[in-house]
């Protein structure tokens, strides 16, 4: 899977840790968009930690509409599953990723 753009969005905190939200497009067939999140690792690096498809629809997702899901998990289909990407495959595309200009960047100011 390779990243066609990224773009930094936003700085979450999720159980008081601080998570870099960056979405990604990709040239993946089923999951073009997603939302990739990072978090600084104590070598002073960062950590792919969960990759989310986005579906959005806003024609249809303006509301709570339990008919369509939006957003979904794909960390693990992706990354740990035998016909998928290994673990290797999560670091090289998390590489892609912070390569993208001013994604590492982003992150060194806002984590």
């Amino acid at each position: 899977m390779k990243v066609r753009e990224a773009q930094f969005r936003r700085v979450l905190d999720r159980g008081g840790q601080p998570f870099g939200e960056v979405e990604v497009s990709t040239d993946h067939p089923r999951d073009p968009q997603m939302l990739a999140y990072f978090r600084a690792t104590s070598d002073s690096e960062y950590a792919l930690v969960n990759l989310i498809s986005n579906d959005a629809d806003y024609e249809v997702d303006w509301f709570d509409n339990s008919l369509h899901s939006a957003f979904e998990d794909v960390t693990k289909p992706l990354f740990s599953s035998p016909d998928h990407m290994s673990v290797n495959d999560r670091d090289e595309f998390a590489a892609q990723i912070l390569a993208y200009p001013g994604i590492a960047e982003a992150l060194d100011r806002n984590l």
